[in-house]
Protein backbone atom coordinates (compact mmCIF):
# COMPACT_ATOMS: atom_id res chain seq x y z
CA UNK A 1 0.00 0.00 0.00
CA UNK A 2 1.01 3.16 -0.94
CA UNK A 3 2.48 5.20 2.40
CA UNK A 4 -0.63 8.06 1.12
CA UNK A 5 -2.41 5.31 1.80
CA UNK A 6 -1.79 4.75 5.08
CA UNK A 7 -3.98 4.78 8.04
CA UNK A 8 -3.93 8.13 10.09
CA UNK A 9 -3.16 8.11 13.79
CA UNK A 10 -6.21 10.12 13.65
CA UNK A 11 -8.27 7.73 12.13
CA UNK A 12 -6.81 4.42 14.29
CA UNK A 13 -9.57 4.79 17.16
CA UNK A 14 -12.15 4.58 14.09
CA UNK A 15 -10.65 1.09 13.02
CA UNK A 16 -10.74 -0.36 16.43
CA UNK A 17 -14.39 1.39 16.95
CA UNK A 18 -15.34 -0.85 13.21
CA UNK A 19 -13.63 -3.57 14.80
CA UNK A 20 -15.34 -3.90 18.03
CA UNK A 21 -18.88 -3.30 16.09
CA UNK A 22 -18.24 -6.12 13.92
CA UNK A 23 -16.92 -8.49 16.93
CA UNK A 24 -20.44 -7.78 18.43
CA UNK A 25 -22.66 -7.98 15.21
CA UNK A 26 -24.69 -11.31 15.60
CA UNK A 27 -22.65 -12.93 12.37
CA UNK A 28 -19.86 -13.08 13.83
CA UNK A 29 -20.69 -14.19 17.03
CA UNK A 30 -23.09 -16.98 16.19
CA UNK A 31 -19.59 -18.41 13.87
CA UNK A 32 -18.08 -18.05 17.51
CA UNK A 33 -20.47 -20.28 19.10
CA UNK A 34 -20.12 -22.37 15.99
CA UNK A 35 -16.85 -23.02 16.24
CA UNK A 36 -17.19 -23.95 20.01
CA UNK A 37 -14.89 -20.83 20.98
CA UNK A 38 -11.83 -21.78 18.97
CA UNK A 39 -11.02 -18.62 18.91
CA UNK A 40 -12.80 -15.45 21.42
CA UNK A 41 -13.63 -12.00 20.76
CA UNK A 42 -10.17 -10.90 22.27
CA UNK A 43 -8.08 -12.96 20.34
CA UNK A 44 -9.91 -12.08 17.49
CA UNK A 45 -9.39 -8.49 18.13
CA UNK A 46 -5.76 -8.87 18.90
CA UNK A 47 -5.43 -10.78 15.54
CA UNK A 48 -7.29 -8.26 13.68
CA UNK A 49 -5.32 -5.42 15.15
CA UNK A 50 -2.16 -6.99 13.87
CA UNK A 51 -3.56 -7.13 10.37
CA UNK A 52 -4.87 -3.56 10.38
CA UNK A 53 -2.61 -2.24 7.58
CA UNK A 54 -3.43 -4.78 5.35
CA UNK A 55 -7.42 -4.90 6.44
CA UNK A 56 -7.49 -1.19 5.37
CA UNK A 57 -5.72 -1.69 2.67
CA UNK A 58 -8.88 -3.47 1.32
CA UNK A 59 -10.98 0.00 1.26
CA UNK A 60 -8.14 2.32 0.07
CA UNK A 61 -10.27 4.23 -2.84
CA UNK A 62 -13.17 5.04 -0.30
CA UNK A 63 -10.10 6.38 2.38
CA UNK A 64 -8.56 8.17 -0.26
CA UNK A 65 -11.79 9.68 -1.35
CA UNK A 66 -12.14 10.36 2.60
CA UNK A 67 -8.97 12.23 2.76
CA UNK A 68 -9.33 14.20 0.45
CA UNK A 69 -12.82 15.42 1.08
CA UNK A 70 -11.42 15.82 4.95
CA UNK A 71 -8.66 17.80 3.62
CA UNK A 72 -10.71 20.24 1.35
CA UNK A 73 -13.16 20.89 4.53
CA UNK A 74 -10.26 21.86 6.89
CA UNK A 75 -8.98 24.48 3.70
CA UNK A 76 -12.37 25.84 3.80
CA UNK A 77 -12.72 26.41 7.22
CA UNK A 78 -11.59 30.16 8.00
CA UNK A 79 -8.27 30.46 10.03
CA UNK A 80 -8.08 32.79 13.99
CA UNK A 81 -6.17 35.81 13.39
CA UNK A 82 -6.37 35.85 17.07
CA UNK A 83 -4.46 32.59 17.64
CA UNK A 84 -1.39 34.01 19.29
CA UNK A 85 -3.74 35.98 21.63
CA UNK A 86 -5.68 32.83 22.10
CA UNK A 87 -2.35 30.61 23.39
CA UNK A 88 -1.30 33.40 25.74
CA UNK A 89 -4.46 33.83 27.30
CA UNK A 90 -4.73 30.22 27.49
CA UNK A 91 -1.42 30.35 29.72
CA UNK A 92 -2.60 33.11 32.23
CA UNK A 93 -6.47 32.91 32.95
CA UNK A 94 -5.63 29.21 34.59
CA UNK A 95 -2.97 30.28 36.84
CA UNK A 96 -4.86 34.00 37.69
CA UNK A 97 -8.42 31.30 37.90
CA UNK A 98 -6.23 29.73 40.83
CA UNK A 99 -4.14 32.28 42.38
CA UNK A 100 -6.66 35.56 42.83
CA UNK A 101 -9.41 33.15 44.36
CA UNK A 102 -7.19 31.54 47.11
CA UNK A 103 -5.54 34.73 47.46
CA UNK A 104 -9.19 36.49 47.98
CA UNK A 105 -10.63 33.89 50.22
CA UNK A 106 -7.20 34.15 52.59
CA UNK A 107 -7.49 38.07 52.83
CA UNK A 108 -11.13 37.72 53.72
CA UNK A 109 -10.93 35.17 56.21
CA UNK A 110 -7.91 37.10 57.91
CA UNK A 111 -9.83 40.51 57.88
CA UNK A 112 -12.86 38.85 59.04
CA UNK A 113 -11.05 37.09 62.23
CA UNK A 114 -9.14 40.30 62.81
CA UNK A 115 -12.43 42.46 62.86
CA UNK A 116 -14.53 40.57 64.79
CA UNK A 117 -11.93 39.55 66.85
CA UNK A 118 -11.29 43.70 67.87
CA UNK A 119 -15.39 43.61 68.13
CA UNK A 120 -15.41 40.88 70.32
CA UNK A 121 -12.71 42.43 72.39
CA UNK A 122 -14.43 45.85 72.81
CA UNK A 123 -11.76 48.35 71.30
CA UNK A 124 -12.51 51.26 68.60
CA UNK A 125 -14.89 49.59 65.97
CA UNK A 126 -13.99 52.08 63.44
CA UNK A 127 -11.15 50.39 62.76
CA UNK A 128 -12.85 46.79 63.34
CA UNK A 129 -15.34 47.50 60.64
CA UNK A 130 -13.33 48.74 58.29
CA UNK A 131 -11.51 45.36 58.66
CA UNK A 132 -14.95 43.47 58.52
CA UNK A 133 -15.67 45.09 55.37
CA UNK A 134 -12.69 44.60 53.44
CA UNK A 135 -13.02 40.64 54.21
CA UNK A 136 -16.34 40.73 52.63
CA UNK A 137 -14.92 42.79 49.93
CA UNK A 138 -12.57 40.04 49.65
CA UNK A 139 -14.41 37.22 50.01
CA UNK A 140 -17.31 38.98 47.43
CA UNK A 141 -13.76 39.00 44.38
CA UNK A 142 -13.25 35.62 45.95
CA UNK A 143 -16.69 34.13 44.97
CA UNK A 144 -16.86 36.58 41.43
CA UNK A 145 -13.64 34.93 40.42
CA UNK A 146 -14.39 31.78 41.00
CA UNK A 147 -17.34 31.64 39.11
CA UNK A 148 -15.52 33.23 36.58
CA UNK A 149 -12.57 30.42 36.06
CA UNK A 150 -15.76 28.06 36.05
CA UNK A 151 -17.41 29.67 32.69
CA UNK A 152 -13.77 29.95 31.63
CA UNK A 153 -13.27 26.36 31.99
CA UNK A 154 -16.71 25.58 30.61
CA UNK A 155 -16.18 27.21 27.51
CA UNK A 156 -12.55 26.00 27.15
CA UNK A 157 -13.82 22.78 27.38
CA UNK A 158 -16.56 23.61 24.54
CA UNK A 159 -13.75 24.65 22.47
CA UNK A 160 -12.10 21.42 22.58
CA UNK A 161 -14.29 19.50 21.59
CA UNK A 162 -14.98 21.75 18.50
CA UNK A 163 -11.58 21.73 17.71
CA UNK A 164 -11.31 17.49 18.39
CA UNK A 165 -13.88 17.13 16.27
CA UNK A 166 -13.18 19.38 13.73
CA UNK A 167 -11.75 16.88 11.24
CA UNK A 168 -14.15 14.05 12.27
CA UNK A 169 -17.08 12.97 9.86
CA UNK A 170 -18.71 16.51 9.77
CA UNK A 171 -22.64 16.47 9.98
CA UNK A 172 -24.86 13.76 8.67
CA UNK A 173 -25.45 13.94 4.78
CA UNK A 174 -22.54 15.86 3.73
CA UNK A 175 -20.50 14.71 1.43
CA UNK A 176 -17.66 14.44 3.86
CA UNK A 177 -19.93 12.30 6.43
CA UNK A 178 -20.90 10.00 3.06
CA UNK A 179 -17.47 9.37 2.48
CA UNK A 180 -16.82 8.28 5.81
CA UNK A 181 -19.98 5.94 5.84
CA UNK A 182 -18.74 4.91 2.57
CA UNK A 183 -15.22 4.16 4.17
CA UNK A 184 -16.44 2.26 6.80
CA UNK A 185 -18.76 0.07 5.09
CA UNK A 186 -16.30 -1.36 2.75
CA UNK A 187 -13.70 -1.76 5.47
CA UNK A 188 -16.46 -3.48 7.26
CA UNK A 189 -17.77 -5.65 4.18
CA UNK A 190 -14.42 -6.13 2.12
CA UNK A 191 -11.93 -5.99 5.36
CA UNK A 192 -12.82 -6.90 8.56
CA UNK A 193 -15.63 -8.98 8.28
CA UNK A 194 -14.17 -11.75 5.78
CA UNK A 195 -10.88 -11.60 8.10
CA UNK A 196 -12.85 -12.67 11.08
CA UNK A 197 -14.64 -15.18 9.43
CA UNK A 198 -11.92 -16.71 7.73
CA UNK A 199 -10.37 -16.77 11.24
CA UNK A 200 -12.92 -18.43 12.59
CA UNK A 201 -13.04 -21.17 9.89
CA UNK A 202 -9.32 -21.38 10.12
CA UNK A 203 -8.40 -20.96 13.67
CA UNK A 204 -4.94 -21.80 12.85
CA UNK A 205 -4.38 -19.43 10.04
CA UNK A 206 -1.30 -17.47 10.72
CA UNK A 207 -1.22 -15.35 7.21
CA UNK A 208 -3.94 -12.85 6.62
CA UNK A 209 -6.21 -13.87 3.99
CA UNK A 210 -5.33 -10.47 1.55
CA UNK A 211 -2.54 -9.64 -0.30
CA UNK A 212 -0.41 -6.62 0.83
Amino acid sequence: MHDADRLRAQDAPDFEHLLDRALRSEEIREAVRRTDGALNAEQLRTRALQARATLVATAVPEYRDYLQLRAAAAEARPSSPTVPATAAASGLLPALGVLVPALSATAAVLFLVLGLGLRALGLPSGFADELVGAGLTAAGVAAATTSAGLLWMLIAAARNRSAAGADGPGEAGTPLAEAYEAWQQALLERGVLPFLLGLLDDPGRTREPFGD
